[in-house]
């Protein structure tokens, strides 16, 4: 008795390429995710002409030190799957409802031990991704009240009025000692990946 054999099915991979963005963090609010990134034209100007792309984890704050992304090829491809069950009509409904869906927290499946309709798409190549590799657990939160925060707002908004209208007083010394802030500096090493050492 011969034993025939079943080729695999072939799929052709659409002429699409798309870029991936590896995010250090949960996911939760796509339109943060976008702005930590700088939004939609930050991500684009990656995309068309290999600008770095920076993540601030605080948006906004001056004092938040980024996180430089790196492109590097990579083979990949984007694989959509939808998975489906079978659900009942929900009690009272008058309306007909597919025999296959996503099934709501109203919804009733018709056997929890039954396997869904998975449908696999091909949707395009990957051939560049963004990573963020460097160390993301050292972040130093200032008071957004302190003088500081100000000051270094009007420098990036180049706010020459009210830059000169700064005054130190080097005469009387701090005497409470608690609110001095001793701020790192904005790198701390060249190195902003980790290193192994041995």
């Amino acid at each position: 008795m011969e034993q025939t054999i079943q080729l695999a099915t072939t799929h052709k991979v659409p002429d699409v390429k798309l870029m991936s963005v590896e995010f250090p963090g949960h996911v939760k609010n796509i339109s943060r995710v976008k702005e930590a990134l700088g939004g939609e034209h930050a991500i684009r100007n990656v995309y068309v002409g290999g600008a770095p792309l920076d993540l601030r984890y605080r948006v906004g704050d001056p004092f938040s030190i980024p996180i430089q992304g790196e492109t590097v090829s990579t083979p990949n491809f984007l694989l959509k799957v939808t998975r489906r069950y079978k659900v009942k009509r929900p009690p009272g409904s008058q309306r007909s409802l597919p025999p296959y869906r996503a099934p709501t927290e109203n919804d009733i499946p018709h056997d929890e031990n039954e396997d869904p309709e998975l449908k696999f798409e091909m949707v395009g190549r990957i051939p560049r991704t963004i990573r963020f590799p460097g160390l993301a657990d050292y972040q130093h939160i200032v008071d957004p009240k302190d003088e500081f925060v100000r000051i270094k707002n009007d420098l990036r908004n180049l706010n020459y009025e009210q830059l000169i209208s700064v005054k130190v007083d080097n005469k009387n010394p701090i005497e409470d000692f608690s609110t001095m802030q001793l701020l790192p500096p904005a790198i701390i090493a060249k190195a902003t990946t980790p290193i192994v050492y041995k």
